[in-house]
């Protein structure tokens, strides 16, 4: 027994010290008085007002590191919190505690193991408290800047000056030129290089020339495939070219800057085209104006354009207004590169960028003039806008046409009276905007043309597809961190944002972030798959086998997909880690709510409940349900469905079927009894007549021999001797049939027995029939 109790305690000890040191390795080492020093100075940068992107990423850093220590030793303390509620609540004041020293020795660990945690989570509030300040400053310094009122560009006397600081820029550049070639030793290197930059630059003139001329001639755009398969073909032929000409292109800028020819100015300048940041957006200057023509191409040129101009001149001239705003964005940038090097005046950087801003405005203005056509109905972009069933590509066309026209009139102007960043951050990022939705409209129309090859040949795909618009939508939604990088958003904001996404939102006791949520789908989805899975097998391969009818078989599969898809979405969100206890108090709420608003939706689906195991109406029956008539297709958990016989769907609550009157002609069976009535003239043989219409009926095939047809004298008419054909039918379903053949066998034998069949007749007695004649009468 001792033994036994040594060798407890010996394993909880062991236990202990394995929690102990899995707490130890859990714990990041951090240098608490280096991210002190690092703090306090980022405090008196923000004292100063002097504050950076760089300090920021250096704050964030610590602030991660500290996140990751301020949960470390999670499951130790875990554990140790299990053990305490294990050995239960503490007995009351004055009442000895047997698990004292257990408890308080628990209790010493638990406080030792959230030291290092409540230290860092101390430190990782400052951070985020700091990172917050940042954010504040600098967005504050951004919308200062917005709104700054700097010199005119308008100001005549400060061109000359702006000139003449350009040039000084430029002579520069010819000075590190010539330096290349002034020295014996800088020749020598160019001559040692002269072979490799002979092939570099013989590369890069195939792959700009060259290589776009082979392309086009063997990928060529046949005119006899379809449209769809044509603008394909035309799309890979012109990106490809396009690849190999911003290929080339960048190649080239990257030999002469690694030629050694230029120096500092030159460098900046190469490397600036080569791949600089303009609001954000990576900006090489190949691709910008190649990529800008390119998408103006797809757009607007020749017979797979996706939006085709009225005539070719319009769409040589929109590519023009094109590649102007393109150039324009180029030439803003180098000069806002010059800029940096060459410590320009205020003046002078204003009234020179304020050139290229002019003109974009103008390509951007004239560009949105110019009309569209629609190439599937040839109506005028007027027609079009005007149209009550016209299109959102319509709809959003008319919009940005309209917003360019006035940015493109605004921003000039709000620029020569000194804003002129609002009015550069105003045009621009337009500009890119329309670009981005440029790109995404391509690739929707590329999405649209591969669903077109891809689809059966004998189905018929609307011009507006579903899955090319929801692909569509899905480049918008992948798209929008472009669009608030575009329009100024800062890449800490969006970093930020995603991290708060990821934490996700409190709810109840647990939190819903994105992995939660993908989570929950991607499981329910299988067990929805897996239910509809079982649902077909029992349907199509289980049941059928049984001797249970139609209608307890429908029973059998609905309830299993309703218990499927309800344990489905249990595990889904249990794996989710959400706790079901916490949606009580919406569940209390719900159950309010049914009770209240939801009541004849929960009566129908108890009445569907109840049609599907009593089954007193199956599918297949049929029934009469307020005057109307017809077959049971369908019974769901809300409603039935009842097609009539002239083909038309009558959807009929189940509440209905179950609380009211319902005829069922055909339940259990599809024995029935039909009735027809027959009139013959007064002083016809009634005996005869009796025989004649037992004979016909007894030859009818659907007619049963047990119990037998009958003949009855139903009574004296107003006009005719009245009689009744009753006969019971094995299918009740095909009365109608059997009563037209009979009602065409009586006719033909009451004509060769030569018995009348009398129509309504009157006897009418004129009281004074003078009044007729006009005459007087004799007295």
């Amino acid at each position: 027994m001792g033994w036994r109790v040594f060798k407890i305690l010996l394993t909880v000890l062991f236990m202990q010290c394995v929690t102990v040191l899995s707490a130890l390795a859990e714990t990041p080492a951090i240098d608490y008085e280096l991210w002190d020093k690092q703090a306090k100075y980022a405090e008196r940068q923000l004292e100063n007002g002097e504050v950076s992107e760089s300090l920021r990423k250096q704050i964030a850093e610590w602030r991660s590191v500290l996140l990751t220590a301020s949960e470390a030793n999670k499951n130790a303390i875990s554990t140790l919190e299990a053990q305490i509620e294990a050995l239960g609540p503490v007995p009351d004041e004055g009442v000895e505690d047997p698990l004292a020293d257990r408890r308080n020795e628990l209790s010493l660990q638990l406080a030792e193991l959230k030291a290092p945690s409540a230290k860092a989570r101390e430190a990782f509030q400052r951070a985020d408290g700091l990172i917050k300040k940042i954010d504040q400053t600098i967005r504050t310094e951004q919308a200062s800047r917005l709104i700054h009122l700097g010199p005119s560009p308008l100001n005549v006397t400060a061109w000359t000056t702006a000139l003449t600081d350009l040039n000084a820029f430029q002579r520069g550049l010819q000075r590190e030129v010539n330096a290349a070639f002034a020295t014996p030793s800088s020749v020598q290197s160019l001559k040692d290089q002269a072979a490799s930059l002979f092939t570099r630059i013989l590369l890069s003139l195939i792959l700009i020339v060259a290589a776009p001329m082979l392309i086009g001639r063997f990928l060529r755009v046949t005119q006899e495939n379809s449209a769809s398969k044509q603008r394909l073909s035309d799309f890979a032929r012109s990106l490809i070219i396009l690849a190999f000409r911003v290929a080339g292109w960048s190649y080239l800028l990257s030999t002469v800057m690694s030629s050694g020819i230029f120096e500092v100015r030159g460098t900046l300048i190469l490397s600036a085209a080569l791949g600089g940041g303009l609001g954000g957006i990576y900006l090489n200057w190949p691709l910008w104006i190649l990529g800008s023509i390119w998408i103006g191409q797809r757009l607007f040129n020749g017979t797979v354009a996706s939006l085709p101009l009225r005539s070719r001149a319009d769409t040589r001239i929109a590519i023009t207004y094109i590649t102007v705003i393109a150039t324009a964005i180029v030439v803003d940038y180098y000069l806002m590169t010059v800029a940096k090097h060459q410590v320009f005046t205020e003046q002078t950087e204003v009234s020179l960028r304020f050139i290229p801003l002019l003109f974009a405005a103008f390509a951007l203005y004239r560009l949105v003039h110019i009309p569209f056509a629609d190439p599937k109905t040839d109506a005028t972009e007027e027609e079009l806008e005007t149209s009550a069933k016209q299109s959102v590509k319509w709809r959003l066309i008319a919009l940005f046409r309209r917003v360019s026209k006035i940015i493109a009139i605004a921003a000039p102007l709000i620029g020569s009276v000194g804003f002129f960043n609002a009015a550069h951050d105003l045009l621009y990022p337009l500009i890119q905007t329309l670009a981005l939705f440029a790109v995404i409209y391509v690739l929707q129309i590329l999405v649209s043309d591969i669903y077109a090859e891809l689809r059966p040949k004998s189905e018929e795909a609307p011009d507006d597809a579903l899955i090319p618009v929801l692909v569509g939508f899905v480049f918008v939604l992948l798209a929008l961190p472009l669009f608030a990088l575009i329009w100024g958003t800062r890449s800490a904001d969006l970093i930020e944002i995603w991290n708060a996404v990821k934490q996700g939102v409190p709810l109840g006791d647990a939190r819903l972030s994105p992995l939660n949520l993908l989570t929950f789908l991607v499981i329910f989805i299988i067990g929805y798959m897996a239910t509809r899975l079982l649902q077909s097998a029992l349907k199509g391969s289980i049941l059928p086998k049984t001797g249970i009818d139609t209608g307890a078989q429908t029973a059998l599969v609905s309830g299993v997909g309703y218990l499927g898809i309800f344990l489905a979405a249990v595990i889904a969100i249990s794996s989710a880690g959400l706790d079901l206890s916490s949606l009580a108090i919406v569940a209390g709420a719900l159950s309010v709510g049914i009770g209240f608003g939801l009541q004849n939706i929960v009566s129908n689906f108890v009445s569907g409940i109840i049609l599907l195991i009593e089954r007193p109406v199956s599918e297949g029956d049929w029934v009469e349900v307020g005057g109307k008539m017809g077959y049971v297709r369908n019974i769901s958990v809300r409603s039935t469905r009842i097609e009539t016989f002239d083909r038309t769907d009558l959807i009929v609550p189940n509440a209905d079927l179950v609380s009211g009157v319902v005829t069922n002609y055909t339940r259990g069976n599809t024995v029935g009894r039909v009735v027809i009535p027959v009139g013959v003239a007064y002083g016809t043989d009634t005996r005869r007549v009796s025989e004649i219409l037992l004979d016909i009926i007894q030859q009818q095939p659907m007619v049963t021999k047990n119990p037998s047809p009958s003949v009855v004298l139903k009574g004296f008419g107003a006009d005719s001797l009245d009689f009744e054909i009753r006969a019971i039918l094995h299918d009740v379903n095909y009365g109608l049939s059997v009563k037209s053949e009979v009602n065409h066998q009586i006719a033909e034998r009451f004509a060769q027995e030569g018995i009348e069949i009398p129509f309504a007749q009157r006897d009418i007695w004129i009281r004074n029939p003078e009044t007729l004649t006009g005459k007087p009468t004799s007295s």
